[in-house]
């Protein structure tokens, strides 16, 4: 087991994706993984993930590993997640009529106003 367990380790630590899959689909995610009920717990609750990495807890002859995040992150947010897929196509189906009305104005002020409630949704 403390090899599978290993091998999740140093995935999490270079693969984004499946650190988030540990959290929002765990079953899944580690489902090639043969490991021990505290194992998985360890890989699916980030408080101890955070507690494995800086002093090996309850995994034998695993050093500790410093782990330096730069930059904004935002950390599993499984209700969000859902909410975010439904706003991107939202905002998607907002450019498209933008784009649209650009293409219909008929006079340099319609052109612009839409324009501007383009660049203001695209950022």
């Amino acid at each position: 087991m403390l090899e599978d367990f290993k091998r999740a380790l140093a995935r999490v630590q270079s693969d984004y994706g499946f650190y988030i899959d540990c959290q929002a689909n765990p079953a899944a995610a580690l489902a090639g993984y043969d490991i021990s009920p505290d194992e998985r717990s360890a890989l699916i609750d980030p408080e101890k993930l955070a507690d494995v990495f800086k002093r090996g807890i309850g995994v034998y002859k695993l050093r500790p590993i410093t782990i330096k995040i730069c930059g904004t992150h935002d950390w599993v947010n499984r209700a969000g997640q859902r909410n975010a897929a439904m706003e991107d196509t939202d905002r998607d189906a907002r450019v498209a009529n933008e784009v649209d009305a650009i293409r219909r104005a008929s006079t340099r002020e319609e052109r612009t106003d839409a324009v501007v409630r383009l660049m203001e949704l695209i950022g």
